[in-house]
């Protein structure tokens, strides 16, 4: 079962990557805005995909923790995989020079290991905050807050990829 949630969650990301590409240029004329994601190294051998384009009428947001993550403590369980997939609410969009936030509500699903083995939850309307600074690999970074869950990733790089901020 985590192999098939593994798989469905890594199409998911590589869908969203597509189109959030393929907005990128149409949408970089609209004003300010924040685009594009990549593989962010984190804590504890936690590693995730991103993807986001912002701006502040709204957008969307994923963050993958699938199959690549060394574990991490969770409501009595030690998460194996983790998938945030929401809007970005608009007016929540602020710049300051190379780098950006927005939050916004998202659903949350994890496949985690407990004593009884593996267990599943999705978790719905979650408020969340996404703080992410410009560049490609090495440069740019990225922050996950999930206060609700008591999450923050801190600042941790993107090992791949690319963020774009325009003003």
């Amino acid at each position: 079962m985590a192999n098939n949630s593994a798989r469905t969650l890594l199409i998911t990301f590589s869908t969203v990557a597509i189109l959030l590409a393929a907005q990128v240029s149409a949408l970089a004329s609209a004003g300010p805005s924040v685009n594009g994601g990549g593989v962010v190294g984190g804590p504890l051998g936690v590693t995730s995909q991103l993807g986001m384009h912002a701006t502040r009428s709204g957008g969307s947001f994923l963050c993958i923790m699938a199959g690549r993550s060394g574990g991490f403590p969770f409501g009595g369980m030690t998460i194996l995989q983790m998938q945030v997939e929401g809007s970005v609410t608009a007016g929540t969009l602020t710049i300051t020079g190379s780098s950006s936030s927005f939050s916004g509500t998202a659903t949350v699903r994890v496949v985690g290991r407990t004593a009884s083995g593996i267990h599943t939850e999705t978790h719905s309307n979650v408020p969340y905050i996404s703080s992410q600074g410009s560049g490609g690999a090495g440069r740019a970074w990225h922050q996950l807050q999930i206060p609700a869950f008591g999450i923050d990733t801190g600042m941790s790089a993107l090992t791949a990829g690319h963020i774009s901020i325009t003003q």
